[in-house]
This record gives C-alpha cells, structure tokens and sequence, in this order.
C-alpha cells in the first residue's frame, strides 16, 4: 500500500535554560493510504512534539534537528523538514493537505471571533470560494458532525459552547477541505465516556467518506483498540514497537508494551488491585543510558540494557520491536 507520509529519523529537541530536552529522538514510521496509525504512550513521550514537528508549528525553543517528513502529494515527494515553516508553500499545504484536531479545542478557538468567522477564514484562505459560499460549506461540515441546528452555532463564540460541541467543531474544521492526512491529537480526552464513544464513532465514519489517512495519538489502549489499524507504540521520544493493532493486543513484545497493556482496567478482575507501571518517566535532562525503558523493566539484563541502545528488529509481518530479547544489537 502507498504511503502517503514517511518520517524517518526525526529529532525535535527542545533547547531550554536548564538544558536540551530530546522529545523526539530518531523516529521512523509511515503512515499509509486510507489507514488509521495509532501513537501511543504515556505523557511526555514524545506524541504532540511528534505531531506539532510534522505541521511545522513548534514553539520557538524547538527545533527539528535531523531527519526527513515526506509528504505525498499529487505525486510529488516534498521533505517538509527543508520547507520554511512560515513560507508560502508549507502554508498551503498545513489546514488543506494536512490539517489537525488539537487536544484542547477551546484553546484553539479565538473567544473574539465567533465559530463560523473562524472556519470560514480557513476555508477562504484555501478556496477559491465567496465567504457565502464557504459560509454554506462551514453549516455542511457541522451538519455532517451532527451539531443541531448548525446555522445558530455557526454564529456563537466558543465559550457558549460545551466541550463535546467545541469538539465537532474542531473536526468539522479539520476536514472541511478534505486533507490527505489528519492528525487527531487526543482529540477524546477532555470528553466523558458517551460523548467519546460518539466522536470516535464520528471520526471513523468520516475517515471512510473522506478516505484520509490518520494519526491518531493518545494514551488510552483502550481508544487505539477501536480506532487503529496499526499501532505505534512510544517511551521517551523513541517508538519502541510498531505492530498491526490485532498483532499488538494478542502478542505484545516489549515490555513496556506489555505493561501498557496490564494497566487496563478489566470487569472480569473487579477484586484485584489495578496494576500500575513501576517506577516514574525519567528526568528529561537526564536521559538514562543504554535502553531509556531499563530501570523500569521487568525483563533487566544488567550490563547490556543499561548500557547499549537496541535496535530495531522485525519479529514478524509489520511487527518490528525495539529490544535485547529479542535481538536488537
């Protein structure tokens, strides 16, 4: 299958006052046409840095200091490492080609500019469409999200609006233009469970209508359940297995993956305690040597995890992992 994005051996690194902190440390992955990749991890991984790295909107203390993000599009390959972030051509492509749900749509939205205002700049400034006409194409894409009574919200700021209506709006926005590739960044958190059930639901049937590929990050195992095809699993700016998400949950193999997945909540183990990942994520200015998972993994092998990095090694079809048990020098 072709793939529509391929980061390979990307490095953002944050230069602060206190020292360098390496988010994302040489990563590779692809995601295909029409598929839905998984990133997962615990906070502070690496997972936004690695999304905000790929839109070319980092903070101003980041920096992407090695690696390649290849787009397709319309049969051209553009490294979007080389583009000027603020430049002509990486503007067109951010919002229509490659476009974002972000976590917190009420940080997203201006509380000075109604909701309508805002979505219809964005789809001005990529269309070649009267205000009217992208006017009546902002009340489709929030009918399509099913927001009753789209014409009225249009014209509401965001702080009149719930979370979950916030929430449709950002999606609403994100594909009204009809990207190749969507980022959803834990676009459920801040939702309680109905109403997540509801926007995944709605993500996925879009995603069919829409045939775009997405990235979709977050911390839940549960959520990457119901939404992916592929996973990618993530530990302090390295992703440490990549597997097809059936693969993933039937036959886990590093261990953090593991422990990932025996945190989760079960009905059918109501009386015993909930079990917890030992240890704490390391100091990000002190990065541990060797595997950055030893000094929290049960599977420890003194003098070689804490002292080399492993590679990446195939374990099977789509299945790659990073770690000594199985290989990986």
């Amino acid at each position: 299958m072709e793939n529509v994005l391929e980061v390979k051996g990307l490095r953002t690194y944050f230069e602060l006052a206190e020292g360098t902190v390496k988010a994302v440390d040489g990563i590779d992955f692809q995601l295909r046409k029409g598929e839905v990749l998984g990133i997962v991890g615990e906070s502070g991984c690496g997972k936004s840095v690695t999304a905000l790295s790929i839109m070319r909107i980092l903070p101003k203390s980041a920096r992407i200091c090695d690696g390649q993000i290849l787009f397709r599009n319309e049969g051209n390959v553009l490294d979007l490492v080389k583009l000027d972030a603020n430049g002509e051509e990486m503007r067109r492509i951010r919002g229509k080609d490659i476009s974002m749900i972000f976590q917190e749509p009420a940080a997203c939205f201006s509380p000075v500019y109604t909701v309508g205002e805002q979505m219809i700049e964005a789809i001005v400034l990529h269309e070649d469409v009267s205000k009217q006409e992208a006017r009546k194409l902002a009340v489709k894409m929030l009918d399509k999200v099913k927001i009753p009574n789209p014409e009225s919200v249009l014209d509401r700021y965001s702080f009149q609006l719930s979370g979950g209506m916030l929430q449709r709006c950002m999606i609403a926005m994100a594909l009204s233009l009809n990207p190749k590739v969507l980022i959803a960044d834990e676009p459920t958190t801040a939702l309680d469970v109905t109403i997540q059930a509801q926007i995944i639901y709605l993500v996925k049937q879009l995603q069919k209508e829409y045939s775009s590929s997405i990235i979709w990050i977050t911390h839940d195992m549960g959520v990457i359940a119901q939404v992916s095809d592929r996973v990618a699993v993530m530990y302090l700016g390295h992703i440490v297995e990549t597997a097809k998400v059936k693969d993933l949950f039937e036959d886990p193999k590093h261990p953090y993956t593991r422990a990932l997945l025996r945190s989760i909540p079960r009905l059918a183990r109501r009386k015993t305690k909930l079990e917890a990942i030992k240890g704490v994520v390391p100091d990000p200015y002190n990065l541990p040597t060797g595997c950055r998972y030893h000094d929290r993994c049960d599977s420890f092998m003194k003098g070689l995890c804490d002292r080399e990095e492993p590679s990446e090694v195939e374990v099977g079809q789509d299945h790659r992992v990073k770690c000594f048990l199985y290989g990986g020098k």
